[in-house]
């Protein structure tokens, strides 16, 4: 038994923050820190150490569900908040590393929620893609690319012509372009690191049907722009919810692009080994648990050719 001194949690919790600076990827840090600041610190301000237990941490999860959005006091995600027990799981961890306080063993309940993923609809999905077909120009090619090669967002902004391999028909994946909070000046930030996961630096095969609009000039320049000058996330998805709504379809986000292809794959017959190494997942099994509506309408399929 660690004899407990009475250290405050949220000081800690800096200590250790302040040494993973040094090892952690600057976007990692930056989600850290407001994660941290935003909703650890405030819930946890007056707890020490030797008070963190299970059934606190619990609390906070309830509550953060509940009402945890600072603008409008409605719940975070369960994504967001798995986040944030990860951050403390993480302190705690250091904590006991450096003897402050005996092990910690946690299970921490989130409610079962199937997680709906909006895409196009065929009809919808043919008038954008008629639409970017024959009004060719860059930001319209970008879309394109992600709906036949299921890019994320941050990856293709960060794509230069050099990745790009013609010859080979490939696309080399290896880093992501982002804005997150620059801590120093308080303000926001562009940064291109490595991409999101060791698995999500990849190489895709170039759909023959993409090679058309595949039209590059200086391989230093941005695929995107085809100029020295990025195209950033957010405006590129402004631009995409304009374009839906001159289009008069359904507001979905850009990030629902990769779902649409990666939907079209499956329905294809793709294998799912194959399919989780072009999104650049972390394992086939992330592959198949998000996409399990396309599995269930393919035993439906399957089961449709029974016959009596």
């Amino acid at each position: 038994m660690i004899r407990k001194k009475k250290y405050k949690f949220i000081n800690i919790l800096d200590e250790w923050l302040e040494i993973q600076r040094y090892h952690i990827k600057e976007s990692t840090y930056a989600t850290y820190y407001s994660h941290i600041n935003n909703h650890i610190k405030p819930y946890f301000q007056s707890y020490y150490l030797k008070d963190i237990n299970q059934k606190i941490i619990q609390l906070f999860v309830i509550e953060k569900l509940k009402c945890g959005r600072i603008k409008d006091s409605t719940g975070l995600s369960i994504k967001t908040v798995k986040e944030l027990v990860n951050i403390i799981k993480l302190g705690l961890k250091y904590c006991t590393e450096k003897g402050y306080i005996d092990n910690i063993n946690l299970n921490i309940k989130y409610p079962y929620k199937v997680k709906k993923i909006n895409i196009l609809d065929q009809n919808e999905y043919r008038i954008l893609v008629d639409y970017l077909k024959n009004n060719p120009n860059h930001f319209h090619i970008g879309i394109l690319f992600i709906l036949c090669t299921g890019v994320r967002i941050g990856e293709l902004c960060a794509l230069k012509n050099d990745d790009i391999d013609l010859v080979n028909k490939e696309i080399h994946i290896d880093k992501t372009l982002q804005r997150i909070a620059d801590i120093e000046n308080k303000k926001t930030k562009i940064i291109i690191s490595s991409t999101k996961t060791k698995k999500s630096a990849r190489v895709i095969p170039i759909p023959d049907v993409l090679i058309p609009y595949l039209i590059m000039n200086d391989s230093d320049n941005y695929f995107l722009t085809q100029s020295s000058k990025y195209y950033e996330p957010r405006r590129f998805r402004y631009k995409f919810k304009s374009l839906l709504k001159t289009l008069d379809i359904s507001n979905v986000t850009v990030h629902s692009l990769r779902h649409y292809f990666a939907t079209q794959c499956i329905e294809l017959g793709f294998d799912y080994n194959c399919l989780s190494e072009i999104l650049g997942h972390a394992s086939p099994a992330t592959t198949m648990n998000l996409y399990v509506h396309c599995q269930n309408k393919y035993k439906q399929d399957c089961m449709n050719r029974i016959h009596i």
